[in-house]
C-alpha cells in the first residue's frame, strides 16, 4: 500500500456492531415512558416489574462488549519520531530539520533496534502516519488536527513546541507596549479573612435548610430517576452523533500521509516500509507515528485515518 493522503472520518465499519443496540435502546425508551406513567398513576399501591428490556438487550450487550474488547482492549505498540528529539534530526538549537525520507528511515531502523526491550516481536501489522511540513506553524497545525482526535504525549509536546517556536519567531520583532498605570483589577473577596469566615457560616446555615428542602417521597425519587435515565440516554446519543458530525464530510489532507503494511515480523515490516518511495526532502519538518499490533487492534485507527 502506497502513501495516501489522510481523510479523517468516523470508523463506520469498525463500529457497525453498535447497530445491534438500536432495538434494545428503543425498547428501553418505551419502557422508561411506561414506567413514568405507572409511577404517576400509583395511588397508595406499589409494585415492581423488571420489564422486557434486560432479556432483549443481553445479546446485544454481549456482542458489543466483545467487539469493544477486540478493538479497544488491545494497546498497539507506538513509536513517535519528531524533529525535537535528540539524536534524530539534523541541525542544532532551534534550527532542527527532519525530512520525510529520513523520517521513514528512522522509523524503519527502530523496528529492528534490538537494544529496545519494548520493541514489538512476532507477526504483526503496522500503521504508519507522517506529518509533512515546511514551517513550524504548518507542523503545529497538522499535529493539532490529529491531536484533537487521537492525542499522543510525544505529538502533543511536539505540537506545543512547534507552536511556541513559531510564535517566538514572529513576535521577537514586535515592540511591547507598557500602557498606562495604574490599572483596574478584580478584588478577590474570597481571600479576605472576615468575608471568608462569614461565607462559611452562611453556607453552613443554608446547607442545613437545604437538607430539609431535599426531603422527598420514594415515588418522586423514582420518577426523577426515570427522567434522569431518559436524559442520560439522549445525552449519550447526542454525544455520539456530535462525534460523527465532526468527522463527516472530511477532505483529504495532503500534509498527513498514512500506510498500512504487514503482516510480518519486524524485519518484514522494515522492508515493506522502505519499499515504497516516501515524500521528498522538500518536506524539511516532519513527524511520524508507527503503530504495531494485530489487524483487529488497529482497525479503529485505520478506518479513522481513511484506510
Amino acid at each position: 500500500m502506497s502513501w495516501a493522503p489522510v481523510t479523517l472520518r468516523w470508523p463506520e465499519q469498525a463500529t457497525q456492531w453498535m447497530g445491534q443496540l438500536s432495538t434494545a435502546k428503543d425498547l428501553a425508551s418505551g419502557e422508561l415512558v411506561s414506567t413514568a406513567l405507572r409511577l404517576s398513576g400509583l395511588d397508595g399501591m406499589t409494585s415492581t416489574n423488571p420489564g422486557p428490556v434486560g432479556a432483549a438487550a443481553q445479546g446485544a450487550i454481549d456482542a458489543g462488549r466483545s467487539a469493544l474488547t477486540q478493538q479497544m482492549g488491545e494497546a498497539p505498540a507506538c513509536l513517535v519520531v519528531t524533529p525535537f528529539q535528540s539524536g534524530v534530526v539534523q541541525g542544532t538549537g532551534y534550527q532542527r530539520f527532519l525530512s520525510a525520507p529520513n523520517l521513514v528511515q528512522q522509523l524503519a531502523n527502530e523496528l529492528v533496534d534490538v537494544s529496545d526491550a519494548s520493541r514489538p516481536d512476532g507477526p504483526q501489522h503496522a500503521l504508519c502516519l507522517m506529518f509533512l511540513a515546511t514551517r513550524l506553524d504548518q507542523l503545529a497545525e497538522s499535529l493539532s488536527r490529529f491531536n484533537a482526535l487521537l492525542p499522543m504525549p510525544d505529538l502533543v509536546r511536539a505540537e506545543r513546541r512547534a507552536r511556541h517556536l513559531s510564535k517566538l519567531e514572529t513576535e521577537k520583532w514586535e515592540l511591547p507596549s507598557a500602557g498606562t498605570l495604574p490599572r483596574w483589577q478584580a478584588l478577590p473577596l474570597e481571600r479576605c479573612t472576615l468575608l471568608k469566615a462569614a461565607k462559611q457560616s452562611m453556607s453552613g446555615q443554608l446547607a442545613v435548610l437545604e437538607s430539609y428542602a431535599a426531603d422527598s417521597s420514594p415515588m418522586s425519587d423514582l420518577a426523577a430517576l426515570a427522567k434522569r435515565k431518559v436524559a442520560q440516554q439522549q445525552g449519550r446519543d447526542q454525544q455520539l452523533n456530535d462525534l460523527k458530525a465532526l468527522l463527516a464530510g472530511g477532505h483529504a489532507d495532503s500534509s498527513l500521509r498514512a500506510r498500512m503494511i504487514g503482516p510480518g515480523t519486524a524485519s518484514d515490516l522494515r522492508r515493506d516500509l522502505l519499499k515504497e518511495e516516501a515524500p521528498g526532502h522538500e518536506w524539511v519538518l516532519c513527524a511520524g507515528v508507527l503503530l504495531v499490533g494485530s489487524e483487529q487492534g488497529l482497525s479503529f485507527v485505520r478506518e479513522l485515518v481513511g484506510l
